[in-house]
């Protein structure tokens, strides 16, 4: 998702993960908050956290489409 030479990318991409996920697991004001400021603190930061959302949907939809392809509809005992 980042290029491997830019470590501050790298850092930015992990940090926006974590916060999203300590929020999605425990939402609270206080998260919330850190994640804002966190947002704020530099121009690189929302770009991270969007890359980090898109991520998190990507490996929710993932999911869906491997359930989907292994869903077998019961037949109701007429097999």
């Amino acid at each position: 998702m980042v290029p491997q030479n830019d470590p501050k990318a790298q850092y930015a991409e992990e940090t926006a993960w974590r916060l999203y996920m300590d929020l999605r697991e425990n939402p609270c004001r206080t998260g919330a908050l850190k994640l804002t400021h966190w947002l704020r603190e530099d121009q690189a930061h929302p770009r991270a956290f969007d890359r980090a959302l898109r991520l998190w949907a990507l490996a929710g939809a993932a999911l869906v489409v491997s359930r989907r392809r292994n869903f077998h509809p019961p037949t109701g005992g007429l097999e």
